[in-house]
């Protein structure tokens, strides 16, 4: 009875402590790019970015009105995913980002933090995991132009480019 006790205590424990693995729109950082896009789709889309890395747009996706990017690895893993978004003013960009902003703190159990940056802007990050850093920003691009960019990326990738 003791044995099965500590048993049933170490698999719950277990499971309440496992990590949520981290995704954006059903794509997961880490995953093989061929788990999104067929071989054929792979060779004749992708582009080289240099440094062993490509990337390529994901657009079997269920989400509307969003542009869904991968960048994987020469082994096809998955390193960054950005998600991007257009809107007419900064107002309206910071409106949606703060809505998914709170979704993801939510859904991973974690505060972003503001960050400054140059241009006028609206940016947090926060470390995921050990090596898995996750943004959100908007970004004026003109007067008439602000994206909004959701993305999650490894620290791998993160350290080459540089």
């Amino acid at each position: 009875m003791k044995n099965l006790l500590l048993t049933l205590l170490i698999t719950l424990s277990t499971t309440i402590l496992a990590k949520t693995p981290v995704s954006l729109f059903g794509v997961y950082i880490n995953d093989n790019v061929l788990d999104y896009v067929t071989q054929e789709e792979l060779k004749s889309k992708w582009e080289a970015l240099g440094r062993g890395f490509y990337t390529l747009e994901l657009k079997n996706l269920p989400v509307s009105n969003m542009y869904v990017y991968v960048v994987f690895d020469k082994n096809n893993k998955i390193v960054h995913i950005l998600s991007q978004k257009e809107f007419q003013n900064i107002e309206t960009c910071k409106q949606v980002e703060y809505g998914v902003r709170r979704a993801l703190e939510k859904k991973y159990n974690f505060e972003f933090d503001e960050i400054e940056l140059p241009r006028m802007s609206y940016s947090f990050q926060e470390l995921v995991e050990d090596n898995v850093m996750m943004t959100t920003q908007c970004l004026v691009i003109s007067d008439d132009i602000t994206m909004l960019s959701i993305a999650i990326q490894t620290e791998e990738y993160l350290d080459n480019l540089f």
